[in-house]
């Protein structure tokens, strides 16, 4: 039997638990690959949640600690976002330099994919909007190198964001674009270098009709070396009251039409009227819409200053579900998404940078492809010097020590997350949270979820895994 390169990947991660199959992009789509290369795998649908409980804003790098570095934390988030049916979050800032691999080790075991930001919103760890050309240094790469280092190992990494919104107006976009794509040459070499899979490099763009087509059309052309292989739109357009039309959706379906990488919502969930009740998740994002994106994820999973919250973080550590959430549950479960092969996934050509046409979207958008040289060549060739390199372990606590409330206050009786034995990949399950908390049988009852069968792999083989890896990579 035949196996796939991602198999061969996660034999080489010399992991001894179960892991998700890295994901794929094939043409304008994310794909799932089959253990059996002989099988074609399934297209991949984002399902997902921005998730930086505490905000980007309360992260410092001198803390020790961060969003996936308390396992105890991650189990009580992983039990909510399993029931929810999520299969991917987001994350946005991270310390490379500390151990993640009890919470990456979670999400894995409820079938959830991670993409992470590499910057930060500290001095020196982000390109500057004004100045990008001072802020492209070795320090700043240093960061970015760390962070693929520190989850390059972590099967269930979908993949890494280059920037966020760093082209947020004319000033910014006359001067930005080209160190974005540096940023991604230079991403994609290191990966190729020192990673032993290859993990998708992508852009998040801001909220923006003209600005975000424009940089779509600057980091989808040209060579494989410094394009995007996926795309993200932050985008709040469709508000509770809206439908396809009011909303926009049908001008971001032509808009986006004929892309060739993969295109999602980055974010989305107006909450210009609270509590917010999503109809853009059945009637847009996983309706008509999925003819073109690859999905989308819900801003965000806790409460913030800015009120897009799911759920409520109390300062014990417990969580209480909102209505947001409820609804979100109740959105999700309308979904129904096309079961489509691999093989049906037709490649696409990569367009053909023109600056005529980007000039006709936006007259202030530059168009240089002349990129500037990575100024941390060594760095690149020889590696970034972060030897906290992650890796999936097995997990044996499955409840957190915090306790969950549903919307109506009353608390959660089972909150143990559940680990399939092939680690499949999660999704909505037509359940309801607020009955599992009446009485022990009834929670037990209603915690299952609905997976996607054969989208994992069990990787237990022990002494024989590196050979095991060399013998898959001729038979590829």
């Amino acid at each position: 039997m035949k196996f796939s390169s991602a198999i061969a990947a996660l034999a080489a991660t010399g992991s001894l638990v179960s892991a998700l199959i890295p994901i794929e992009v094939k043409g304008s789509r994310f794909v799932r690959p089959a253990i059996d290369a002989n099988d074609e795998g399934d297209e991949f649908t984002v399902i997902g949640i921005d998730y930086q409980p505490g905000g980007s804003a309360s992260y410092s790098d001198s803390s020790g600690t961060d969003v996936l570095s308390d396992g105890d934390v991650c189990l009580r988030d992983a039990f909510v976002l399993q029931q929810l049916g999520v299969n991917t979050i987001r994350v946005y800032t991270i310390n490379p330099w500390i151990n993640h691999d009890e919470c990456m080790s979670i999400f894995n075991a409820v079938g959830i994919y991670v993409i992470l930001d590499v910057n930060s919103p500290l001095a020196g760890e982000s390109l500057s909007r004004t100045d990008p050309g001072s802020s492209y240094n070795k320090g700043y790469l240093n960061r970015v190198f760390g962070v693929i280092d520190a989850f390059k190992g972590y099967p269930n990494l979908l993949g890494f964001f280059s920037g966020n919104e760093v082209v947020n107006d004319a000033a910014s976009a006359a001067v930005v674009p080209k160190y974005i794509r540096a940023v991604q040459r230079d991403m994609k070499q290191y990966i190729a270098k020192h990673a032993n899979r290859t993990i998708p490099v992508g852009y998040s763009a801001a909220d923006d009709d003209v600005l975000r087509e424009a940089m779509w059309m600057y980091l989808q052309c040209g060579d494989d070396e410094s394009k995007s292989d996926f795309y993200g739109l932050n985008s709040y357009q469709w508000c509770t009251g809206d439908n396809w039309q009011t909303s926009g959706y049908n001008t971001l379906e032509s808009t986006f039409d004929g892309t060739s990488i993969p295109v999602f919502l980055s974010e989305y969930g107006c909450n210009k009227v609270s509590p917010r009740t999503f109809p853009e998740v059945y009637q847009g994002i996983y309706g008509p819409l999925n003819q073109v994106f690859s999905g989308g994820l819900v801003y965000e999973y806790s409460q913030e200053t800015s009120n897009y919250g799911l759920v409520n973080i109390q300062d014990d550590g417990s969580i209480k579900l909102l209505t947001d959430f409820d609804n979100l549950q109740k959105a999700y479960n309308k979904i129904s998404l096309n079961q489509t092969s691999a093989g049906q996934i037709k490649a696409v050509t990569p367009a053909t940078c023109n600056a005529n046409s980007l000039e006709k979207v936006s007259s202030s958008f530059e168009t240089t492809m002349d990129l500037p040289g990575c100024p941390a060549k060594s760095m690149l060739t020889n590696g970034g010097g972060n030897n906290n390199v992650g890796k999936i372990v097995k997990v044996t606590n499955t409840t957190s020590k915090y306790k969950i409330y549903n919307s109506s206050g009353k608390q959660i009786v089972d909150t143990s997350i559940e680990i399939d034995k092939d680690n499949e990949v999660n999704s909505p399950s037509g359940n309801n949270i607020n009955t599992q908390s009446a009485s022990p049988s009834s929670a037990s009852s209603s915690t299952s979820t609905h997976k996607s069968k054969g989208s994992a792999v069990n990787v237990n083989a022990s002494g024989f895994l590196a050979g095991l890896a060399a013998f898959l990579a001729m038979l590829i």
